[in-house]
């Protein structure tokens, strides 16, 4: 059984993205990592959309990621801390190329 790490869905052998969200599938036998994550900042961004949408380019490759940062409820930065994407180092270089594949993104 394979099992979509974003959203739960399970799926026979054989399936290999989530027809829901489009993120790889893992095996369901295979436990998620618990070693400790080593985030490293990948980029900073402007607002938490861009952000976003970068961190959900990656999810769909398989790369976990998070955002960080002050926003106030409709989304706008409150200019103390920067909206910034931060990655595993494992996955740093994978996550930088998909990054600056993408044009006019945030800023490593």
């Amino acid at each position: 059984m394979a099992v979509c790490p974003s959203c739960g869905a399970e799926y026979p052998e054989g399936v290999e993205r989530c027809r829901d969200c489009d993120t790889l599938l893992r095996s369901e036998a295979q436990p998620a990592s618990t070693e400790p994550l080593h985030l490293k900042r990948l980029a900073t961004f402007s607002t938490v959309s861009e952000a976003e949408m970068i961190r959900e380019l990656l999810e769909q490759n398989g790369i976990e990621s998070m955002v960080s940062g002050e926003v106030d409820p409709i989304g706008v930065t409150s200019g103390a801390v920067p909206i910034e994407l931060l990655v595993d180092e494992k996955d740093y270089a994978r996550a930088h190329a998909l990054l600056a594949a993408q044009p006019a993104s945030g800023d490593s």
